[in-house]
């Protein structure tokens, strides 16, 4: 699959994952978070959720949660 194609297949999919993480993600108020990485770093990243099918901020909510657990 092609990056052009995993782009076109994100905005129309609708799946059970995603509609669980963003009914976790909403159940209060949203914040935004701005994280500076090298361009590399975030082509690499951007390139990876698409073809996987996710969204970056559900991994990084999943990180952060992840890290604050294991305090």
């Amino acid at each position: 699959m092609s990056l052009k194609d995993a782009l076109a297949a994100k905005k129309s999919r609708d799946t059970d994952q995603k509609t669980a993480a963003i009914a976790d993600v909403t159940k209060e108020p949203l914040k935004r978070l701005n994280v500076n990485l090298p361009e590399s770093v975030m082509k690499q990243f951007k390139a990876k959720v698409a073809i996987e099918g996710r969204e970056m901020s559900e991994l990084v909510n999943i990180w952060v949660q992840k890290y604050l657990k294991d305090q």
